[in-house]
């Protein structure tokens, strides 16, 4: 891995562990074991790399997606694959990490949902529609509504101030997921769902 492309990884670590304010580029550059005069030749400041990790964050999203729209044989198995990767990750970022962003970085706040907005959103509401054609949802779904409340939750969590530990926040995360999942599916989609769960 190239020198670059390291700093920002464990940068991105460090940041979902302990959050941003926490971080000092010492502590990047004795985690990285390189100088700070090192990183400084691939980054102007903190704020320069906390910029990276967001785009690196929707970039790993994006194939994310990609991946679980390829290797589907439906809709349902393409959203559990999704909410699988995004359970996931809930587990490595600490609640403080967006705590932070929403308090102190509010531009970068915005930005990171209009990243959700541009790209989360618009998958479920075209997973939604195939679940629909396929048999496997309801029919009657209200989909912007049920997007809308899904979005807003899932930010509530995110980003809430209340002293939230990590696991607590992925529980919140997960059930909210599962929950999403069994509002939307029909009864021919639950028998397809109970399998997936089960796997």
């Amino acid at each position: 891995m190239q020198v670059k492309s390291y700093i920002l990884e464990v940068t991105k670590a460090l940041f979902f562990s302990f959050g941003i304010q926490n971080i000092s580029m010492d502590d990047i550059a004795n985690k990285c074991g390189i100088s700070k005069n090192t990183i400084y030749k691939h980054y102007k400041n903190k704020s320069d790399l906390l910029n990276e990790t967001i785009k690196l964050q929707v970039e790993e999203l994006i194939a994310n997606l990609k991946q679980a729209s390829a290797n589907s044989n439906n809709a349902l198995e393409e959203l559990h694959s999704f909410f699988k990767y995004v359970n996931g990750v809930s587990l490595i970022i600490a609640p403080i990490y967006g705590h932070e962003i929403k308090k102190y970085y509010p531009n970068k706040y915005l930005e990171l949902f209009r990243y959700k907005d541009e790209i989360i959103i618009p998958f479920i509401l075209r997973n939604i529609e195939k679940g629909i054609i396929q048999g496997l949802y309801k029919n009657e779904i209200n989909t912007k509504e049920i997007c809308s409340s899904f979005d807003n939750i899932s930010k509530i969590i995110f980003t809430s101030d209340f002293s939230f530990d990590a696991q607590t926040s992925q529980n919140a995360i997960c059930f909210l997921n599962s929950l999403f999942m069994y509002r939307v599916v029909s009864i021919k989609g639950l028998e397809v769902l109970n399998k997936l769960q089960d796997n």
